[in-house]
């Protein structure tokens, strides 16, 4: 008897985590101090927090594409509000095209805002309302009343999640995935290499149970592995 090999590099982040959660709870249900490897586990247990980490960075760089998400909606309202004015410059009614031509200064000084950097068009942005509120009155005429409460509530959405990311940028630790995968499968490669050993010595009749559950496990992430590759499992190749 002894503990199945597994090739960890051949596993996505979420499962190789999921793996080694596995074992670390089996681990703590034999007793770690039974199975004769109180030294190693303890030495193991930080990559694994490391990893867990890591992959929660991972998780969280979603607020990035929510943040650029909420960039496109602003930059699009900001197109649209131009759109409506130049139409209007070209109005029928002469009270609006008046009304267009009142606001024309604006438009055209902050007529590049979709190109500015976030914080450049955020600010920018805070001008272009202010601007259009001191002629709120040619802004009705035209039209572009809904739009401006319409960009303020864009430009505030963006400015919450970009404090979002912020926070979540200051407690990261800077741990590359790579690096700490690699850390932990060698911390387990570690243990494993220690129970296989203390089995010959020892004999199986105390680690049975523990090696069959953990085999179990090996068995179903090879599986995994060998699903997605379109191969059989035992094309596989093992790794220590």
């Amino acid at each position: 008897m002894k503990i199945e090999s597994i090739n960890y590099r051949l596993l996505r982040n979420e499962e190789h985590l999921q793996f080694h959660t596995g074992f670390k709870e089996l681990v703590e249900l034999y007793k770690a101090g039974e199975l004769g490897i109180e030294e190693v586990f303890t030495a193991y247990l930080p990559h694994y927090a490391h990893e867990s980490e890591a992959i929660d960075q991972i998780r969280k760089s979603t607020e990035t594409d929510k943040l650029t998400d909420a960039d496109n909606l602003r930059d699009n309202t900001c197109y649209g509000m131009s759109e409506v004015f130049n139409a209007a410059t070209h109005h029928f009614q002469p009270e609006i095209r008046q009304a267009a031509s009142n606001l024309a200064v604006i438009f055209d000084h902050f007529s590049d805002l979709p190109k500015k950097s976030y914080d450049e068009e955020t600010t920018a942005i805070v001008k272009f309302i202010e601007e259009l509120n001191t002629k709120a009155a040619d802004v009705a005429t035209v039209g572009l009343t809904g739009w401006v409460a319409e960009l303020q509530a864009n430009n505030t959405a963006f400015v919450n999640l970009t404090k979002a990311r912020y926070t979540e940028e200051s407690g990261k630790t800077q741990l590359k995935m790579r690096q700490v995968r690699g850390e932990v499968d060698l911390a387990y490669r570690t243990i494993v290499n220690r129970i296989n050993a203390l089995i010959i010595v020892n004999g199986e009749s105390s680690y049975a149970g523990f090696v069959t559950e953990l085999n179990k496990r090996v068995e179903h992430f090879v599986q995994i592995i060998a699903l997605r590759n379109g191969r059989n499992v035992k094309d596989e190749p093992p790794v220590a």
